[in-house]
């Protein structure tokens, strides 16, 4: 019966190694780690296994490799944070959705220059509301290009985050969501949804996913009750993925 070590890619365990003595302190900030060459004899592997290891840790933010030089050991950028949208503001307790509505809007240059759909004059809009334990925690509306011949499931519209919509909704490939957060004070209509009083300030915090060449492909923009929902971060997580 194979262990679970072997079932390990031998890059992997390489990089892994790697990654232990950085978070131990035995490689440094700075510090140069050993080339390919040794890291081969030492893993008894072939450089081309060494390469694919050295990339997950360069991917991973632990290493920068100089071209004639090596790799360097780099310090964990704290001041990067990823925020999960998917699963935020709900304390590991699952979020129950109300889709509001669902409109095709078309012909409406002004909105579709405002949301950067430039040359584009039909787009589909949602509404839907975010509850936890019983309680309209936000207000989210999705704007999307509209795509002929591509339905979306009223299932999709009501439990899909943007960029699952945006993925299966339209041909070009997102490469980018860009996230703006600020604070706006509740309209009479978003007091009622979120059962708040009107003018109370709110999180609002919206995403634009891109294509290339800077293309929004979809808008979102999410207005939380300011007692119910919270934003949390992590800084340096992809080397946890390692």
């Amino acid at each position: 019966m194979r262990s679970r070590e072997t079932l390990i890619p031998v890059y992997y365990r390489l990089a892994e190694d790697i990654k232990q003595q950085i978070e131990a302190g035995v490689l440094k900030d700075g510090d140069l780690i050993p080339t390919e060459t040794q890291l081969g004899e030492q893993y008894g592997v072939s450089r081309m296994t060494v390469r694919q290891g050295i990339s997950l840790l360069a991917e991973a933010g632990l290493i920068e490799t100089v071209k004639g030089k090596g790799s360097f050991v780099t310090r964990p950028r704290l001041n990067q944070l990823v925020i999960d949208l998917k699963n935020n503001g709900a304390d590991n307790e699952q979020l129950c959705y109300k889709l509001i509505n669902v409109n095709l809007i078309r012909n409406k240059s002004d909105l579709a220059t405002e949301l950067g759909f430039i040359g584009e004059t039909n787009i589909i809009t949602l509404k839907r509301l975010l509850f936890r334990k019983n309680l309209p925690i936000a207000i989210e509306e999705k704007f999307l290009r509209y795509q002929k011949g591509k339905p979306l499931l009223e299932t999709m519209l009501e439990y899909a985050d943007l960029p699952e919509l945006v993925a299966k909704h339209q041909d070009s490939v997102p490469v980018r969501n860009d996230v703006v957060i600020s604070v706006s004070a509740l309209s009479t209509e978003q007091a009622e949804l979120l059962e708040a009083n009107e003018g109370l300030p709110a999180l609002v915090v919206k995403q634009v996913i891109f294509a290339k060449e800077d293309k929004p492909l979809g808008v979102s923009v999410m207005v939380c009750h300011k007692d119910r929902f919270e934003l949390k971060a992590t800084s340096y997580p992809i080397s946890g993925r390692l």
